[in-house]
């Protein structure tokens, strides 16, 4: 039902996926989607939910002991490689962003958690980055935090619109050079070399939603 919402979500934005057409959509009755969710609200936030828990598990399992600098530049990738390889989810993702700033105001709570539990990971790579004496001491991590995901969401919508993510993973190393050779100390060697392992590595194609 979940993966129907996304598709309709993702053709039609949130006023053209009704409750009723999910169910058909999803194979079911046109009723049953009101039974297990109750609203329509109820239902975009658990997309919303079901999107961002399959994100930060793919994030956790693709950092897999990286810190700092290096555990970043894999941050990035994932994010922008997750549009390249589930572009219906992230078009769906998008919808549901824009609509809570006009046709769907309930919903943008709910975005602003999302917003701020992306940032937050971001923020953490950095801290480490910091605390590991990678980054430069004027480096403004909330500054970065802000450019840094507001670079990865402008060149994926920019991508979507085009209607072609297939450049996604190497805009990601750009971005990840682009960031990381501007904020590290020129003496940290070692952790340039290891993020230029981590930028310069395969990608690892996302699995579809289920």
């Amino acid at each position: 039902m979940l993966r129907a919402a996304v598709a309709l979500i993702g053709k039609h934005g949130t006023a053209g996926a009704s409750l009723a057409d999910i169910g058909v959509e999803a194979g079911y009755s046109r009723g049953l989607p009101v039974q297990r969710f109750g609203t329509k609200l109820s239902l975009l936030e658990t997309v919303i939910d079901t999107i961002q828990d399959r994100f930060m598990r793919q994030v956790e399992r693709r950092i897999d002991g990286r810190t700092g600098c290096e555990a970043l530049a894999e941050r990035i990738r994932i994010q922008m490689e997750a549009v390249r390889d589930m572009p219906d989810s992230a078009i769906a993702l998008y919808h549901l962003i824009v609509d809570s700033t006009g046709t769907v105001p309930e919903l943008k709570p709910r975005i602003a958690e999302l917003h701020a539990v992306y940032r937050d990971n971001l923020r953490a790579y950095l801290m480490q980055a910091r605390k590991m004496g990678e980054l430069r001491k004027d480096v403004d991590i909330e500054q970065n935090v802000r450019a840094i995901s507001g670079a990865i969401s402008g060149i994926c919508i920019q991508a979507l619109v085009s209607g072609d993510t297939r450049k996604l993973g190497e805009d990601a190393e750009f971005v990840a050079d682009l960031f990381i050779d501007r904020m590290m100390e020129p003496g940290s060697v070692k952790a340039r070399a290891r993020v230029g392992r981590s930028v310069r590595g395969k990608s690892t194609p996302q699995r579809a939603a289920r």
